[in-house]
């Protein structure tokens, strides 16, 4: 506490009060100093103690002798407590205070009171700002927060008042985005039409160079709610713009997709206009009824899958037994690397090869393997 000095009412160019904590006790290092209970005030500069009963007992310590600063929880029989760990540089013109020497290079401010979290976090701000350093500068008022229950609710009010301009403005943005995006589809639509009527004058590379600009702006002509409403007539049309999305993925795929592996494909295509996964199920479950090339499958797992009309589980599931008779035996996750398909569409293979008694299980420690049955083999 050797850095304290006694008050003196003059105010530094620039300094200006930002909080002011009742209940604080002082602490030289760890040992218990008489200073038991006084208001604690935090300006630009400095922090001033000064005692609840003897108005006589007032001082100061200068922010530019703090170099770090900590938080010290409560418990039950401890009150939280900030420590301001000082420089071990004394003043030589140092003005006199309470203490002539300490063995401590820090104090402690106990919150008998409360306050100290919002006190610990203007003290951070306070030292960084370092406004002592130019006196030329005028420390930014801003708004100042009485420390405390009451300076807790009114910083906490005005952040959630500040909160919500920023959500508000977000959302400004957001809907200016999706504006221009309907726009651009509008768009496309207009410039799609145009080069059907003038097919002769336009090559076929020009065409498909065209094409490929409004894919890579992710511009696409997507079935909404707003067009066929939000009843079965919006899933009916879902369900056949997924039957000719979906084509070349299917396709590519082996013939099956994983319904969450749609799902992000479908969303992925269709830009800002998203899909809830209550639509697509209701979409996929059309699938049959409209007689789509592309059919809804679920297995004896519950993971449902969408495959073509023409795969065949049990020849795609039989391919995995020369790969089996190869390698020994194979985990789903093996599987999916050599056939180039997903996880759970690897392991519903092999699965169904154990429900027709081709493959055995090994479930251990080290996860799920498939082995030959020997007894059908041998």
């Amino acid at each position: 506490m050797d850095r304290f000095q006694w008050w003196e009412d003059i105010t530094q160019p620039g300094e200006t009060e930002i909080a002011e904590q009742v209940g604080v006790k002082l602490y030289d290092g760890n040992k218990k100093t008489l200073y038991e209970s006084g208001v604690l005030t935090l300006s630009s500069h400095k922090l001033r103690w000064k005692d609840d009963i003897n108005p006589n007992t007032d001082m100061v310590l200068h922010l530019s002798h703090i170099v770090l600063i900590e938080k010290e929880s409560a418990t039950w029989t401890k009150s939280a407590k900030i420590i301001a760990h000082l420089s071990a540089i004394l003043e030589e013109d140092k003005k006199p205070g309470p203490v002539k020497y300490s063995p401590f290079n820090y104090v402690k401010f106990s919150f008998r009171s409360g306050g100290d979290k919002e006190f610990f976090s203007l003290l951070t701000e306070a030292l960084a700002r370092k406004a002592w350093e130019d006196l030329s500068a005028n420390y930014p008022k801003g708004k100042q927060y009485r420390a405390g229950i009451v300076g807790i609710e009114r910083q906490i009010r005005d952040k959630n008042e500040a909160t919500g301009e920023t959500i508000s403005e977000a959302f400004e943005d957001l809907k200016a985005l999706m504006k221009m995006a309907k726009e651009m589809v509008n768009l496309s639509k207009m410039v799609s039409q145009k080069l059907k009527e003038k097919q002769s004058d336009i090559t076929e590379d020009e065409t498909i160079q065209f094409k490929s600009y409004l894919l890579s702006l992710g511009i696409s002509d997507p079935v909404t709610k707003e067009e066929f409403g939000s009843g079965s007539a919006f899933h009916t049309e879902l369900a056949k713009q997924l039957s000719v999305a979906l084509m070349k993925p299917l396709q590519e795929a082996g013939g099956i997709l994983s319904l969450t592996e749609v799902y992000c494909r479908v969303n992925r295509a269709r830009g800002v206009e998203l899909i809830s996964p209550e639509d697509l199920l209701n979409a996929c479950l059309m699938l049959d009824k409209l007689k789509l090339p592309i059919q809804l499958h679920q297995f004896d797992s519950g993971v449902m899958v969408l495959r073509l009309e023409s795969y065949d589980t049990a020849s795609e599931a039989l391919k995995a037994v020369d790969i089996l008779s190869e390698k020994g035996s194979l985990t789903a996750d093996e599987l999916s690397i050599i056939s180039k398909a997903t996880v759970v569409i690897a392991k519903e293979r092999l699965l169904y090869l154990e429900k027709e008694g081709i493959v055995c299980r090994d479930d251990s420690i080290e996860g799920l393997r498939f082995y030959p049955n020997r007894f059908i083999s041998e």
